[in-house]
């Protein structure tokens, strides 16, 4: 709700920051778009979640998908004339560029009805969260006779809380009224007019002698990923800059064998992205504090072929990963959708998907899908008449735990308390479902170098199994809780257990509560030698040590052992319980 406010302080500390963020690495991103009430024309309580990398919005004509693309670009951008991109602009959004605000209308009848929208968006500058108000308001606009005047809407991204934002560690100042200094190049469809429907005369078309030899590579290499070129090696040593006077139209071209003026619609609108990437590309050489940047794209399919729709999505992402971009963008293309649906691409070992798609449903009261199926968009792009939702029951969600044996499993089932099941199913949405599958641990810990489907369980080893730490550690992998030798050895939960018994069965006053507890049940000394310790054991070699176990597993069930040793040891039961939820929580992300 945009109720909620964000109470970060305005002025942040160092020290607080540079846990946060490398402050020789700046990163601004844009995280969601919230419109409550009063509406932003048809759109009203909804959310427009934006992924680290590429998000595409899609949804039937007229639905508000070029609005929230305004508001979006509209929010940030560089106003010094310092940097600007290879069209010769500066690298900000802006919505009178994109979409038209009407003044008598949108403006000045919800002004005098108090109805004025406040559509806020959410950014993090080098993880600090920041907010902006998308305030409606008016200006006083020059006519081109250079006397008259007359009066437009406008909407002025404003700090909130209505302060400037400050850090000085970055070297950050955001004015209440001023963009985030995000870089922001949005690309409109003026990159489609055709050269062969414009009016000769104000086709400009000039070989580029000014441009880096790298970023002019870049862009014949950007293009040939797409469509193919011939040798884009030699296409990238000549460079053709082409625009049309009195539009916004600008794109570099590299050599195609034939003049610039005779490129298709597609080739036009790639050469476009092309050269916003090697802005980019250029920007990040250039300015030091480059903190990334944001890329926005209205019908980005439009004029490709669906093969090269998909190539195109693969080479943004590669560029965008590469850059820091952000990329936000609009299409009716179910290719496009298709091949960047999380569906199509496994989540990464963060447990983050890069790449979203955001679908709008319903023209008359907008809404977001959430989660939607691919199946589930196209059904809704083409209409289809849905069939009737039958209630299913929804299957429990279980995380499969492996362990190497019996032993080791009842050992974990003690553990796993009623308390301790629900703390895991409320930190990671699932239960617990133990496997022992007689396996040694270290061949247990390497399943996963084989079969990634061993990344998406949890697997717990003895205490005395060897584990890998620090960067190299698996985040799937949890030790049970053990006894450990004088010399710092940890024990197997047989041993432990052994262990365990010949301390409390000897003449020493270690574990009272333990004894009392037995005493109370009548188990003393010579009970515990009689029934747990007579005979001869080698409790440190495996087979005798199971064998012992085995051959008493229903008197330490019996008489509790297992939970004693465990009431002794909290602080390692405290920690396995951490750990546990923990690995839960990653394993989780991956599998549901």
């Amino acid at each position: 709700m945009l109720s909620r406010k964000i109470m970060a302080p305005r002025h942040t500390s160092k020290k607080k920051l540079a846990a946060q963020a490398d402050a020789n690495h700046q990163q601004i991103t844009v995280k969601r778009l919230l419109i409550e009430q009063p509406a932003f024309r048809k759109l009203k309580h909804i959310t427009i979640e934006f992924a680290p990398r590429i998000t595409l919005i899609a949804g039937h004509n007229g639905i508000g998908k070029s609005t929230i693309l305004a508001l979006v670009a509209n929010g940030s951008g560089l106003t010094s004339k310092k940097y600007s991109s290879y069209t010769g602009k500066l690298f900000r959004g802006l919505l009178n560029e994109i979409i038209h605000i009407d003044y008598e209308t949108e403006f000045l009848l919800h002004q005098d009805a108090e109805t004025l929208p406040n559509p806020i968006l959410e950014y993090e500058i080098n993880a600090v969260p920041m907010e902006k108000r998308c305030a409606l308001s008016k200006r006083t606009v020059v006519n081109s006779d250079g006397e008259t005047t007359r009066l437009e809407a406008r909407v002025v991204p404003r700090n909130r809380p209505d302060s400037d934002f400050i850090q000085e560690e970055h070297g950050i100042k955001v004015g209440v009224a001023a963009k985030i200094p995000l870089p922001t190049i949005y690309l409109g469809m003026t990159r489609m007019i055709p050269i062969g429907e414009s009016d000769p005369e104000k086709i400009i078309s000039l070989v580029d002698t000014g441009i880096d030899a790298s970023d002019a590579a870049f862009i014949a290499d950007f293009i040939s990923n797409v469509i193919g070129l011939t040798d884009a090696t030699e296409a990238g040593k000549v460079i053709t800059t082409q625009s049309i006077q009195g539009t916004n139209k600008i794109a570099k071209h590299p050599e195609y064998g034939h003049s610039p003026k005779s490129v298709s619609l597609g080739q036009d609108s790639l050469s476009a992205i092309a050269t916003a990437f090697a802005s980019f590309k250029k920007l990040e050489r250039e300015w030091p504090e480059y903190p990334g940047g944001l890329m926005v794209i209205d019908e980005l399919d439009a004029g490709f072929h669906p093969h090269a729709q998909q190539r195109l999505i693969s080479t943004i992402g590669t560029h965008a990963k590469k850059l820091r971009i952000q990329v936000v963008a609009t299409t009716h293309s179910l290719s496009l959708i298709e091949a960047t649906h999380p569906e199509n691409n496994p989540i990464g070992g963060n447990g983050v998907a890069i790449d979203s798609i955001v679908y709008l449903s319903d023209t008359v009261q907008p809404r977001v899908l959430l989660d939607p199926s691919f199946q589930a968009i196209r059904n809704d792009m083409m209409l289809i008449p849905p069939k009737a939702i039958k209630a299913i029951k929804a299957k429990p969600k279980y995380l499969k735990v492996y362990l190497e044996d019996a032993e080791a499993n009842y050992f974990l089932e003690t553990l796993l308390t009623l308390k301790l099941k629900r703390k895991v199913k409320s930190a990671c949405g699932a239960g617990l479902k133990t496997i022992p599958i007689s396996v040694g641990c270290n061949n247990l810990q390497g399943l996963q170098s084989f079969d990634p489907y061993f990344k998406t369980v949890l697997i717990v080893v003895d205490a005395d199994a060897s584990t890998k730490q620090g960067p190299g550690k698996l985040k799937n992998v949890v030790k049970l809780p053990g006894g450990k030798h004088a010399s710092g050895a940890s024990y197997s939960p047989e041993r432990t257990i052994y262990e365990f018994v010949k301390t409390i069965s000897a003449n020493n006053q270690l574990f009272p509560n333990t004894r009392a507890a037995l005493a109370m049940s009548g188990i003393n000394s010579d009970q515990l030698r009689e029934h747990l310790l007579r005979g001869n054991t080698d409790i440190s070699k495996r087979d005798p040590a199971k064998r012992w176990w085995n051959e008493r597993l229903d008197i330490i069930k019996e008489w509790q052992i297992v939970e004693l040793w465990l009431s002794e040891h909290q602080e390692l039961v405290d920690e396995f319980e951490t750990e546990l939820i923990a690995a839960a929580i990653h394993t989780a992300k991956l599998t549901y």
